[in-house]
């Protein structure tokens, strides 16, 4: 908006749609590197990662490819949102030393943003697990030097948890179930549990937990399929969904059982 002009404040400030729309257009445009659309992502990470008009909103592909060649980014993210274990001080390039709140924002927004799986796109399924082992380390070793091996985990579990199912059905898939076993990190764990749950989001309630039981009844077959082949998957991540959601299903068919005799 020009200075001292007759527009009106906000007459031309974009609205989030438009913002969304026009990163569309720009990502379907070859002379812009992807490099270059990897920063403009990151500069409107607000808005392109949330939805809108009840449409799928993530529009950060290229940042996310980003990501998965240089896994010091989100390294980088996990130092600015969470602090060190032993409250220490960071080596001199990763101090922040103005900005703080504003950083952590960032750092939380982007670990909350990405969904892709490193690794996806190799041709064969071999190496789609050596990227992602690959990645999964580099990121683990970087933290664990920065003191922040717990919350690493934590957030490495949540990508984890956009996985899809895998070839026979069972989530998640061959290739995450193989680097999730090879761990055997309960953060790991705890942070797929984490985002198995968000992932539901606001939905239909139903009376009592039935909804709930066919949730805990769907991760217990995937537990009872991987319990030989991958016990520490099946166990930490899988069995602990099924008793959460039994848990819920007790509660709900309680709060049922209330409200029926409060109408009576």
């Amino acid at each position: 908006m020009a200075k001292d002009g007759n527009d009106k404040p906000g007459e031309y400030q974009l609205h989030d749609y438009d913002v969304q729309r026009a990163f569309q257009m720009l990502n379907r445009n070859p002379d812009v590197p992807s490099e270059e659309k990897a920063g403009l992502e990151f500069a409107y990470l607000d808005v392109l990662a949330r939805s809108f008009r009840g449409e799928d909103g993530h529009q950060i592909p290229n940042l996310e490819r980003y990501i998965e060649e240089h896994p010091e980014m989100f390294v980088q993210a996990v130092v600015w949102a969470y602090k060190r274990e032993d409250r220490g001080e960071d080596p001199p390039e990763f101090r922040i030393t103005e900005g703080r709140e504003h950083l952590a924002k960032r750092g939380y927004r982007l670990l909350e943003a990405i969904k892709r799986i490193p690794g996806q796109d190799k041709a064969t399924e071999e190496e789609q697990r050596k990227k992602l082992a690959e990645w999964v380390a580099a990121v683990r070793k970087s933290c664990a030097e920065l003191d922040r091996t717990a919350i690493a985990d934590v957030c490495l579990g949540k990508l984890l948890s956009n996985a899809p199912a895998g070839k026979d059905g069972v989530w998640p898939n061959e290739v995450v179930r193989d680097v999730m076993e090879d761990l055997q990190s309960e953060d790991v764990s705890s942070g797929a549990r984490t985002g198995l749950y968000n992932a539901r989001g606001v939905h239909w309630r139903g009376e009592g937990g039935g909804q709930e039981r066919e949730l805990a009844d769907k991760y217990r077959n995937w537990a009872d399929a991987l319990q030989f082949t991958h016990p520490f998957v099946s166990s930490s991540l899988l069995m602990s969904m099924v008793k959460t959601y039994e848990r819920e299903a007790e509660q709900q068919d309680t709060e049922a059982g209330i409200r029926r005799r409060l109408r009576h």
